[in-house]
């Protein structure tokens, strides 16, 4: 038999940074997919992107988080070591869109279909998490939750709520990957020393991003989507002032923006990785060219209110 499943990246629409001090920022999954299909093997997991992750005869390990997710099911569901995974994503790696979560969902997904037992998505966030506390330590939660159940989602202090209203067709997200690697964590601790050196100004912008997230979810709720795409802007701006913006990533945003799109802004950790455009579908062409005029290739994605799933083509039966 083969199990197949997919599983969706995401993007920070508001409010990165500053959850760290506990204000509110909202997440929304997106049509980009790591997807894992899972055969009859010898304990291997390959990457058509990475090459080989995990190779359980010869005790090959170059991927501690998926190897996380094997030992959880092994000791949960009694998986064996009688598969072949292969791993195909789409994501861009190390941008900000929850690449290696994708992967660790989709991955659960397919080994637990393949060991015909039926994915509960609970079960799925649970044991992509241990990956994620491998690859981040103390992660968020955020891009596994967002990969396993898709949608737009407010996060505020460890706890999600989804957006119910749904997204409307002519609206999407164009991406666009800088190409410039950086570490997450080393950004988000030049950020908090910078906090902490000028705590009385950065505590306020940290409450008007706060406000801010608050009337971006109004604006989603009622379908004002030009609101949502100035206050996207607003949200660039408080992230450069925190000090994680560049001259690459500038001139994106402006090129996004002088284009027609309704908003454009950083999203994730800043400093490279992507910047995302709000974008009516009518905008789409200027837009993408713009962005391919910088030399970069751009990405037309929108939600994915589904999150981890089987792939249409997999084929589940025992055999």
């Amino acid at each position: 038999m083969m199990a197949c499943s997919i599983a969706p990246g995401k993007v920070i629409l508001l409010g990165e940074h500053f959850v760290v001090k506990g204000m509110p920022a909202i997440g929304a999954a997106v049509t980009l997919y790591a997807r894992v299909c899972v055969s009859s093997g010898q304990g291997r997991v390959e990457s058509r992107q990475l090459g080989l992750l995990l190779d359980l005869s010869s005790n090959t390990v170059n991927d501690k988080g998926l190897y996380r997710v094997v030992e959880e099911l092994a000791g949960r569901f009694g998986l064996k070591r009688d598969f072949h995974a292969t791993i195909d994503s789409e994501i861009p790696i190390s941008s900000g869109m929850g690449s290696s979560a994708a992967v660790a969902v989709s991955t659960t997904h397919a080994l637990l279909s393949f060991a015909g037992v039926e994915p509960d998505k609970k079960v799925v966030w649970e044991v992509s998490f241990e990956a994620e506390k491998v690859y981040h330590v103390r992660p968020s939660g955020v891009d596994n939750t967002l990969s396993t159940y898709g949608g737009v989602m407010v996060y505020e202090r460890g706890v999600f709520n989804r957006v119910k209203r749904r997204w409307p067709d002519d609206v999407v997200i164009v991406i666009a990957d800088s190409g410039i690697k950086r570490s997450t964590g080393s950004v988000v601790a030049d950020v908090l020393n910078r906090y902490d050196k000028y705590s009385n100004v950065m505590s306020r912008i940290y409450e008007a991003a706060s406000e801010l997230v608050r009337d971006a979810l109004k604006s989603i709720e009622t379908g004002d989507f030009a609101r949502l795409g100035e206050l996207m802007d607003i949200n660039h701006g408080l992230l450069s002032s925190i000090g994680v913006s560049s001259r690459v990533l500038e001139s994106i945003v402006w090129a996004m923006r002088e284009a027609g799109a309704l908003g454009a802004k950083i999203s994730g950790a800043g400093r490279g990785g992507i910047v995302i455009g709000l974008v009516e579908t009518s905008k789409v062409p200027s837009v993408v060219e713009k962005i391919k005029l910088l030399g970069l290739t751009p990405l037309v994605v929108q939600i994915d209110d589904e999150g981890v799933r089987r792939a249409p083509d997999s084929r589940t039966s025992q055999g």
